[in-house]
């Protein structure tokens, strides 16, 4: 190495600043090469057992459905439990290893877990036939303060929050529900105004059930994040379903 790497006499052994640096960079390098044999064994280990995966209540979208379908097209003998539950609670079952994945969007961050951007979800508010205002479209969010609301409750975005308490939406209550499809059936039923997925309502604008009663623009939007703990036991069917998602 053309440097003095240790020092040895009567008084003992020891290592020089350089003998001590060499030796760090040696066992570096002995421990990649030792874990090259259990990493060829662990890629031809078919991957078996239960991958737990906790998202929001009527969660639309194809970045979802396209990585459960390759990943169970690669994996078909590994289990997918699938939970729903609101976003606090999704936070806190991935942070104690209840579950592997959490789908869903975020107002306050957990030290020490991942977040990585899914997709974002665009929300409007809707009306059914039986409502006033089934038909018609209002330009300004304000022109919609005198009519009652459907809250969806902690299962509400915080952007969503927002954007109606900015524009006074939501003062009048008509029903209160944490599922997206109940606030739906209520909002079909003509109980109140409520503000849902663009994606999730498409279908029912389609059909006539539902419409949008405030003009497209300026909509508040949700972003939808991946949630995984780096510091959990490791899990090779969680890692490949990330891989898929991210």
């Amino acid at each position: 190495m053309g440097t003095i790497l240790c020092r040895r006499g009567p008084g003992g052994f020891s290592l020089t600043l350089n003998g001590e640096l060499l030796a760090e960079k040696c066992a570096t390098m002995f421990g990649v090469a030792s874990s090259i044999p259990n990493t060829l064994a662990d890629a031809s280990v078919e991957i078996r057992g239960r991958l737990r995966v906790q998202l929001i209540s009527n969660l639309v979208g194809n970045h979802i459905d396209d990585a459960i379908e390759q990943f169970h097209r690669k994996f078909p003998n590994v289990e997918i439990f699938v939970s729903i539950a609101t976003w606090d609670v999704i936070q806190r079952s991935v942070m104690r290893n209840e579950v592997e994945i959490g789908i869903a969007p975020v107002t306050l961050r957990t030290a020490g877990l991942r977040y990585d951007i899914l997709f974002e979800e665009t929300y409007r508010p809707y009306c059914g036939r039986r409502h006033p205002l089934f038909g018609k479209t209002i330009s300004r969010p304000e022109d919609l303060a005198e009519y009652a609301f459907i809250l969806t409750g902690a299962d509400e975005p915080e952007s969503l929050t927002r954007f109606r308490q900015r524009s006074g939406l939501g003062t009048h209550l008509a029903g209160l529900s944490e599922h997206l499809e109940e606030a739906r059936r209520l909002t079909i039923l003509g109980v109140g105004l409520c503000f849902l997925p663009e994606a999730f309502a498409d279908k029912d604008v389609n059909n006539g059930n539902l419409h949008p009663v405030l003009a497209a623009g300026n909509d508040p939007v949700s972003t939808i994040f991946v949630i995984s703990n780096p510091d959990a036991p490791q899990h090779h069917a969680c890692d490949r379903m990330l891989e898929f998602l991210r």
